[in-house]
């Protein structure tokens, strides 16, 4: 599946119709309430939530995939290190050392790895169904300088087109001979580095012909102000979605910090 063009994906559902701003706002206040919360059923509950939300509105399954296979390495690699810096609890499991892993630092290692995921898919919510102008134009509906939403638009934009340009690289490295000893983690790392060099020249070409690009249209110069075809128009459907996550978010954190629910990484109370 080729990601060159966009994290976007082109749609006219539901939630590709809804008000831009309304999706950033359930990505904003979803990150907030989960850094609130700890606890790893409600994670994974807001994860199911989050796919259901995306399938319905067409999203294919390969891109939810590819989502999946970049948080991969997070999602591994927390619950590995976190019970090597973190000892809480009685129940210990096993001891290697100075390293004392129990059964709730195991837990709250999957409840932070979930944390991760579910903030990472509360974006991928507002980016796979959100285009550029939309993007752009609700930035700016919320009082962001034009420039810098569409700064934050390129660089979203340029994600899925790093990703494909260091796929090409490791292919064209494969193709001469690169073996990967994955069992070795520091030469694994290393066969990476020319990859990543490669991949870091041509990122800098193409910023530097698309700041060519843009000087030549007269990006930023001073004069009129800037007019749009398309105006973003929030409608009484967009109110009752921007209510339901503005109500839902809050309801949480009030009672995240009034009677701790979703503290322990268990029980929600």
């Amino acid at each position: 599946m080729s990601l060159s063009t966009s994290i976007y994906v082109p749609g006219d559902s539901w939630l590709h119709r809804i008000d831009p701003r309304v999706k950033l706002a359930f990505a904003v206040g979803g990150m907030v309430t989960l850094l609130s919360l700890g606890n790893l059923p409600l994670f994974v509950a807001f994860l199911a939530v989050c796919h259901v939300v995306l399938l319905s509105a067409g999203v294919p399954v390969g891109r939810l995939a590819w989502a999946w296979r970049l948080m991969l390495p997070v999602t591994f690699l927390i619950p590995i290190l976190w019970p090597v810096f973190s000892t809480v609890g009685a129940s210990v499991l096993f001891e290697l050392g100075p390293v004392t892993v129990t059964a709730l630092d195991v837990w709250q290692a999957l409840a932070m790895a979930a944390r991760v995921d579910a903030m990472a898919f509360a974006f991928f919510v507002w980016l796979f169904t959100t285009d550029q102008t939309s993007m752009i134009m609700g930035l700016v509906g919320l009082g962001v300088p034009y420039q810098w939403g569409l700064m934050m638009a390129i660089a979203l934009r340029y994600v899925p087109t790093l990703y494909e340009s260091f796929q090409r690289v490791m292919d064209a490295q494969r193709a001469r001979g690169l073996v990967i000893a994955r069992w070795n983690p520091v030469r694994a790392g290393r066969a990476y580095v020319p990859a990543l060099v490669a991949m870091l020249i041509g990122s800098l070409r193409a910023a530097e012909r698309l700041a060519w690009a843009m000087e030549a249209r007269a990006f930023g110069a001073a004069g009129r102000e800037r007019t749009v075809r398309r105006q973003l128009h929030f409608r009484p459907v967009d109110g009752v979605a921007a209510a339901i996550v503005i109500l839902g978010f809050t309801a949480v954190i009030v009672a995240r910090v009034l009677f701790g629910f979703g503290q322990q990484p268990l029980s929600l109370f």
